[in-house]
């Protein structure tokens, strides 16, 4: 195989999609999702029982810098990361939404709609922790991102990695955290 045919089989992927790197337009656009983790600061220091910058976001654009709308831009921001940048594979791209949204929903109050599931998750001792609710919901984002670039997984090792590992490691921490530090 000459050079150019080396070159060519590098820069592009199985179904002729490019690879990370190639193309300006996908490095512009993995910028902005990894800058749209920006838009969940609001939100995370409300919970942190400092409300001013969620407060005036929601004082000056109303309904629009709420936080349920800023999670919302949020997604909206990844989702164009993964659909114009290099990402390769949707299926954990979504579980993946799907796992953090429900994790941002038990460990952040500002989502209104979904309270009734905070409620009944604080009912349950290993989902009664904000904070590491909040943590699992950012890792499983970030691990959700950096699978969607590895092709030769499957959806089996996506919901391993996505929904199992995370809910185990809850429970885990749920069970020994507590003996560990005296509680």
């Amino acid at each position: 195989m000459s050079d150019t045919g080396k070159q060519t089989s590098a820069s592009s992927g199985d179904n002729g999609k490019a690879v990370a790197g190639s193309s300006g337009r996908h490095k512009i656009f993995n910028a902005v999702g990894w800058l749209s983790f920006l838009l969940l600061a609001p939100p995370v220091l409300s919970m942190f029982n400092l409300p001013q910058v969620q407060d005036l976001l929601t004082a000056n654009l109303k309904v629009w810098g709420s936080p349920i709308a800023l999670i919302i831009y949020f997604y909206v921001i990844l989702f164009l990361r993964v659909f114009f940048g290099s990402d390769q594979r949707y299926t954990p791209v979504f579980l993946g939404y799907v796992m953090s949204f429900l994790f941002f929903s038990i460990s952040l109050p500002g989502i209104t709609f979904m309270k009734w599931l905070l409620d009944l998750s604080h009912t349950i001792p290993y989902f009664t922790n904000n904070l590491a609710n909040l943590i699992a919901g950012v890792s499983i984002i970030l691990v959700s991102n950096l699978l969607s670039g590895a092709r030769r997984l499957n959806a089996l090792v996506d919901a391993l990695l996505l929904v199992v590992l995370p809910v185990g490691t809850l429970v885990a921490l749920g069970i020994f955290l507590p003996r560990v530090l005296g509680l």
